[in-house]
């Protein structure tokens, strides 16, 4: 075998005479002989496809490239003796990354039959640089596009929520009923559930889907601003007041959304209730009453009623904010959506980072099920953003070292109890309980320290002593059956 591959190699160096083509690390060159066994491998090949050449000399092409894009270069040339140049491939290497790139294959003929192809010679570069810049300027051209296209201030439809457990297509159900008539409507959820895209949604499947949506985050203004934010001042009004425009103005014949607005002190809320009886307000400062033709949303990140008990939220309000009320699941409630969620995320962001993430691990997935997630999906948004930051570009697999590490650290502190508890829970006897739970940890820590007893100790967080009571009283011994 290594005379055949000397002679092929040989063969090979009239396309790039250089004394070894195995040790090019700019340009790939990949030989296979007459039955497609890979005699030559380059340094090149190795960084694209992130394989070591042992792991593939001698192997035949069939057995470990899966091709995603055209065929195999090679393969047609040994079948036609005719040289292929220019040409997209796209494949899938023993390691599970995936290449493209753009290759110029040769025939080798033999020396003692020149009608016979000997060996076919590869010389390819990787292109998935360009193809990713490609994609990612698409995606923002897109994205811009999108932005244009919905001059309206809003981003999100019902298409943009994803998930299937049935609590939340109830709520979008609920929320395409109100989407079509004009009756105002609360959306209660825990921060990070998503109200706005709820609300964005609900306006853009309306009639005044084609009029401004404008959004206020009560909380995010001080309290003296509010007021004039929502309803615009009159010149004189208080010192350097100007003739502004409020929000409600803004949004005529739209939607205005007023998020968190359990953060509206009790008086505004007054005013803003008058609104919604008469249809009318005055600018701050002013006397001319003005239409208010604007339907309202709003949102706030508790329940309403505990709100009402707190005197966060007046019920009078509330049964006028409520006519359509839409309570919002937490993640945890909806655990069959977070693979679902963190797969768009992943789909979404990755590609426009110039990463080629494309699935998760299962054990990656076991950590996201096991979270409770109580940021939600702007939690779960941040996790999958930060997997993606931290990847390398040659990775394709989210696997846990890729996660924050609060969340491996979680999952692994829950196995650990599972462990002791499992351990421990036929015995209902307190004491014999947490004995058993004591001897089993004490013989972890001994055992991940080779029983070393001043370092278990220190891991332990109790004096050597007291551990090596602890090793007497238990019973415990080493390997060799010594205490």
């Amino acid at each position: 075998m290594k005379s055949d591959k000397e002679s092929l190699l040989k063969l090979a160096r009239p396309f790039f005479p250089i004394q070894d083509v195995e040790r090019i690390e700019d340009v790939c060159i990949h030989v296979v002989d007459s039955e497609g066994k890979i005699v030559c491998y380059s340094k090149g090949c190795e960084l694209i496809e992130n394989m070591k050449r042992e792991d593939v000399i001698g192997k035949n092409m069939s057995d470990i490239y899966d091709y995603l894009e055209n065929e195999s270069m090679e393969s047609l040339v040994l079948k036609t003796g005719k040289k292929v140049q220019d040409v997209h491939v796209k494949y899938t290497s023993p390691s599970g990354k995936i290449a493209d790139v753009i290759s110029s294959t040769y025939p080798i003929f033999s020396r003692k039959d020149p009608l016979k192809v000997a060996a076919a010679i590869c010389i390819y570069r990787d292109i998935s640089a360009y193809i990713h810049m490609s994609s990612t300027i698409k995606k923002l051209q897109s994205d811009l596009n999108t932005q244009q296209t919905k001059n309206n201030g809003t981003q999100f439809t019902f298409k943009d929520i994803i998930g299937t457990s049935p609590n939340l297509l109830e709520c979008i159900h609920h929320a395409q009923i109100a989407a079509q008539n004009t009756a105002p409507i609360l959306i209660a959820g825990p921060t990070g559930t998503g109200k706005e895209v709820f609300a964005q949604s609900i306006h853009n499947a309306s009639a005044q889907a084609n009029r401004p949506f404008v959004a206020i985050n009560c909380s995010a203004i001080p309290e003296n601003l509010l007021e004039s934010s929502l309803f615009g001042t009159v010149k004189g009004s208080f010192t350097g007041a100007v003739d502004s425009v409020g929000l409600l103005e803004t949004a005529e014949g739209g939607t205005i959304f007023l998020d968190e607005i359990n953060s509206m002190n009790l008086e505004l809320q007054s005013k803003l209730l008058r609104v919604l009886e008469t249809g009318k307000y005055r600018k701050v400062g002013g006397h001319k009453e003005i239409s208010a033709n604007v339907r309202l949303l709003s949102a706030l990140n508790q329940d309403p009623l505990k709100a009402i008990e707190e005197n966060r939220l007046r019920a009078d309000l509330f049964y006028r904010l409520a006519v359509f009320s839409i309570h919002l699941p937490a993640l945890k409630d909806r655990k069959q959506d977070i693979i679902s969620l963190s797969r768009t995320f992943l789909t979404t962001e990755a590609s426009a980072m110039g990463k080629q993430l494309f699935t998760i691990s299962l054990s990656a997935q076991e950590i996201l099920l096991s979270h409770d997630w109580p940021g939600n999906i702007r939690e779960l948004k941040h996790a999958i953003t930060h997997a993606i930051y931290i990847a390398q570009y040659q990775d394709t697999i989210l696997t846990p070292d890729l996660l924050p590490a609060y969340l491996r650290k979680n999952i692994s502190d829950k196995k650990i109890y599972e462990k002791y508890l499992s351990a421990s829970i036929d015995d209902k006897n307190l004491k014999n309980t947490l004995s058993k739970i004591e001897k089993q940890m004490i013989i972890d820590v001994l055992q991940a320290n080779d029983h070393n007893i001043s370092k278990s100790a220190r891991d332990l967080g109790i004096s050597r002593q007291n551990l090596q009571y602890k090793i007497r009283l238990h019973g415990i011994k080493d390997a060799d059956g010594e205490l």
